[in-house]
């Protein structure tokens, strides 16, 4: 009896650690807080970031904290560079927005 409640304790345990386990790389988690930055960007035109709020926020558990502190760093520089983005750079990132950011706008789907 008590090997099989052992047996169900350590298989609910190593569950929980897949789910843990994040679905992106990195790079791709500060490609994701670099559209972040963009999205709520006022210079670009703030677009919801809902998604890609919910994503950085569950993919970030995991991470190591110099991962998270570059992404915050990366939101913070993307939204500024849009902000103060005019002519070619502003349509530049504006296509980037809407080309590179449009599946981590959505969530990462």
């Amino acid at each position: 009896m008590k090997t099989i409640i052992m047996a169900a304790a350590i298989a609910t345990a190593l569950t929980g650690v897949a789910q843990a386990a994040p679905k992106v790389t990195d790079n791709q988690f500060l490609q994701a807080a670099r559209c972040r930055g963009l999205a709520s960007s006022e210079g670009l035109g703030q677009l919801n970031t809902q998604a890609v709020d919910l994503l950085l926020r569950t993919e970030g558990y995991p991470r190591p904290l110099a991962v998270k502190l570059s992404s915050n760093t990366k939101i913070k520089a993307a939204q500024t560079e849009g902000d103060k983005a005019t002519g070619a750079k502003k349509e530049k990132l504006l296509a980037e927005r809407q080309g590179a950011c449009a599946s981590w706008l959505k969530g990462g789907e």
